[in-house]
Order: C-alpha cells, then structure tokens, then sequence
C-alpha cells in the first residue's frame, strides 16, 4: 500500500467500533424503551375510546331518558363469547348478585344494542358512532378489556398498562386502581372486582402468584344507595363502623374495598358464619381472607421499593407506617397522590399512608390504621418466642417457632422499628389457638408498621380495632 492510499481498519478497530455501537443501541433501546412505548400507545387508545363511548352514551341518554341503557346487576365487558355469562374466559368470580355478560364476536361490536355495550346509539340519529371499540389486547389472561356498568347512570372502566398512564389514572376520580374510569358516576359499582382493588406481584418466596387485593381496608357500603357507611361507629368515636352493632351482610349491606367509609372491625377473623365473620365475609364477595403468606408477599415487595422509604432509599432512615399516631381511624383519599390524607405531614412525617409497589400498584394502609386479620391461626406454644405482655424487637426474636423470618419478619431481618417496619407481640404461649393480625391500628405508634405482627388474639373473638382485607 502505498503511502497516498487511504488506510484500512484493522480487525481490533473494526471491533472496537462495533462494541461502541453495540452500547449505543443498548443505551438508545433502554432510554426508549419500545415495549412502554407500544403499551402507552395502547393506552392512549383505551383513553379516546372511553372519551369517545362516554360522550356517546352522555349525549344519546339527555336526548331520549327512556332509552334501555342495561341490567344494573351485569358487567358488560368488550370480550367475545358464545356464552353470554362470559364463560370462556376464566374471569374473576364476582360479588353475589353480580354477572358477566359477553356478545359473541358477529355482534361484539354492533352500536345497535347487540353490542358489548346494550344500548342503541342510533335511536336518535344524532350519535355517529359507527362501531364500539374494543380493547386493544381484550383478553382476561392480562385483565386488558373494557368494562361497563350502569344502573341510573353509567361507567366506563379499562385497566391500563404503561407506568406513565397509570400515574393518571391514580387521580381520575375513579375506585379502581391502574384503571381508567369515565361516566356520570364514577362511584358505581364499588363492591365489583377490580373496583377498589389492585394486582400484586407473585412471590416464589412466599409460594404465591399474581393475585389481586383489596386497597383499602374493607368497608361496608348500602346495597341501596352503594354509598360507604360510616355508622353505626364505636365508643368515643373511633370512626370504625362496628359490624357487632350492624352485620355488614345482604342483602341491605356489601363489603367493599373503598376510600371513603369507616373500615369494618368489631368481627371476628372466623367461626360462626356469616353475620360476623371475617372469611365468611370476604367468600360473599368471590374472594378469601389475606393469608399471612399473601400479605408477606406484599410486604417485601414494599420494602424493596426506594420510595416507600424516607430518603428513596432501601433501609434508610424509615419505611413509611400509615396512620398509628392518631386518635381513630381515617378514611382514605381515591387521588394516590394524597399520601398524607388526613395526617400532618410536619408533625408525622413517618405517616405516610400509601406504599408502592414493584408493579407500579398503591395500596393504603397496611403499616397503620386498624389491625387487619389474616386467615392463618397458630398454636401459643409454636409461636415465635417473645415476651408476654411486651412488643419485641424483630432482631431480638431467638425463635420464630414454626413460623420463620421470612414468614414472619421483615425483608432484612436486622430491621427494628427504628426503620419502621413495625415489631412482634406474643401474647401468650399456651396451648390455645390464635389468629394473625397485621399492620397495626391508629395509636400503635413505632410498634406499627408493614411488619408488625401480633398473636394474642382468638380468632373467634372480636376486637374494635381489628379489620380485615380480601383477595382474589
């Protein structure tokens, strides 16, 4: 080669050259991210096709008051079937009195009133809706479908994908957590899955899978007016609505997971039946009691998460402890954004009342607010060992029994109450049985926390500050 040819790469700078844009396109793909991007397209589909139903269903209804708009005990969801209770698809079962309704595909999408949704857009001819929408993926493996439910007004609901629209939807007015919600009612239908209830993570750990639990804790709401209950309260008050005064039970009544309402205690983790029953209570509803398991699924997975921690970082300074500093219980706020609902940040600032999860779900009140059973039980004598009377450290437990760290305590287990994540309390070592409670209630103070854990209770007996939560 001659001095004046250009000169050629060399195997090692060819290679070099190829490792650099091997970085960039990782770097360009990870700063990217097309699967968000194609799930925030989806997303914002499902918003301009509710957007686009509710204006229909808004104008159609003020122009004829007559019109069929649907059975208020069924929810119409946009998946295809042959069978109209939605058979196919596996769906989660629904509170007693409630129904799927599916349209077999030829009509799915009819705006005549065969449709998904059974109301006739074209009886005034003013409504120029050609078609209903579907959901973009509309399958019930990954609860991606619309929903729509009616009863004197109407609301539309679709579950959304993408983090970026999920942190809308915490504020749109709505019960369902990770959902877009429209209608005239926002409210309606707040004792149907997923209204009030969000997705979690399984956790091979724990033996569990995805499942679904309540957000709040459990309330009770009028079947009549489906408005949350706030009386009949207990003592001082304690804004509880005490179920041993007024079984929260049909057909007057319905459990509920909502913000507003007092959370239901005065009932007993289980043993006699359905009038004062905490498993009993959550089977009315197509769910199960929270299992110790599922709530330690739960819980990790929070503690694992930089911003439930004071700092946004992992074992820092505290996790945050829900209402354990007051005077009673609170209710919730449905705007995610409202952490602090009800709580003086400057004077509590531990008692932030919401944590997040790996999946980008909230869930409120699980470290404070009222002590939540879970449908374990265990032996006085097999319980960690403790000291009768007195909250333990969890880094002071010598034994857990038949139970473990990980089934019992914190995700690290040097963790005390000084990073907020609650303490134990033994109760008695007898040879009687004892029902789980967790979480802690309003003036637990630094014995509360996602992890605190107490064993003096009978599961058949009741308590105004014990509650429980669901799950499906």
């Amino acid at each position: 080669m001659s001095p004046s040819d250009p000169k050629s790469f060399t195997l090692i700078e060819l290679l070099i050259v190829i490792g650099i844009l091997a970085v960039l396109v990782a770097a360009i793909v990870i700063t990217l991210n097309p699967a968000q991007l194609l799930a925030q397209a989806r997303d914002s589909k499902r918003q301009q096709d509710l957007s686009a139903l509710t204006q229909a269903l808004n104008t159609i209804t003020t122009l004829d008051q007559s019109l069929f708009m649907g059975t208020s005990s069924l929810v119409y969801t946009s998946l295809p079937d042959s069978s109209s209770t939605c058979g196919s698809w596996g769906l989660p079962t629904l509170p007693s009195g409630w129904q799927y309704h599916c349209s077999p595909t030829s009509s799915l999408q009819s705006a005549t009133g065969t449709g998904w949704i059974p109301v006739n857009f074209t009886t005034t001819g003013v409504v120029s809706l050609s078609s209903l929408p579907t959901d973009p993926i509309n399958a019930s493996s990954s609860n991606l479908y619309y929903t729509y439910i009616t009863g004197g007004s109407f609301k539309l609901a679709a579950t959304l994908e993408s983090t970026k629209y999920i942190s809308f939807a915490s504020s749109d007015g709505g019960t369902i957590s990770g959902a877009i919600e429209m209608g005239s009612n926002l409210a309606l239908g707040q004792s149907v899955f997923p209204s009030g209830w969000i997705k979690v993570p399984g956790d091979s750990r724990f033996s569990t899978s995805d499942f679904y639990v309540m957000k709040y804790d459990a309330r009770c709401l009028s079947a009549t007016t489906s408005q949350p209950l706030t009386a009949p309260d207990y003592s001082t008050p304690y804004h509880v609505y005490y179920n041993l005064s007024q079984p929260c039970i049909a057909p007057n009544y319905i459990v509920a997971s909502t913000p507003n309402g007092y959370p239901i205690t005065g009932i007993k983790q289980s043993g006699d039946g359905s009038n004062n029953d905490a498993v009993k209570y959550c089977q009315s509803i197509g769910a199960h009691l929270i299992t110790n398991n599922e709530w330690q699924t739960i819980a990790w997975n929070a503690q694992q998460q930089s911003s439930n921690w004071q700092g946004n970082f992992v074992g820092t300074n505290y996790i945050y402890q829900g209402n354990s500093n007051g005077s009673a219980a609170l209710e919730a706020s449905n705007d995610d954004s409202q952490g602090y609902f009800g709580i003086n940040s400057a004077t509590y600032p531990r008692n932030r009342r919401i944590l997040s999860l790996s999946n980008g779900q909230t869930i409120w009140d699980m470290g404070g607010n009222v002590w939540q059973w879970t449908n374990d039980t265990i032996i006085g004598t097999n319980k960690p060992v403790g000291v009768a009377g007195s909250w333990v450290q969890w880094d002071a437990v010598s034994n857990f029994g038949t139970l473990s760290q990980q089934t019992a305590g914190p995700f690290n287990g040097s963790w005390t109450s000084s990073q907020g994540v609650g303490m134990y309390y033994m109760g008695t070592a007898d040879a009687n049985s004892y029902g789980f409670v967790r979480g802690g209630y309003w003036s637990n103070g630094a014995n509360a926390g996602v992890e605190a854990l107490g064993l003096p209770y009978s599961p058949g007996s009741t308590y105004y500050n014990v509650g429980f939560r669901c799950v499906r």
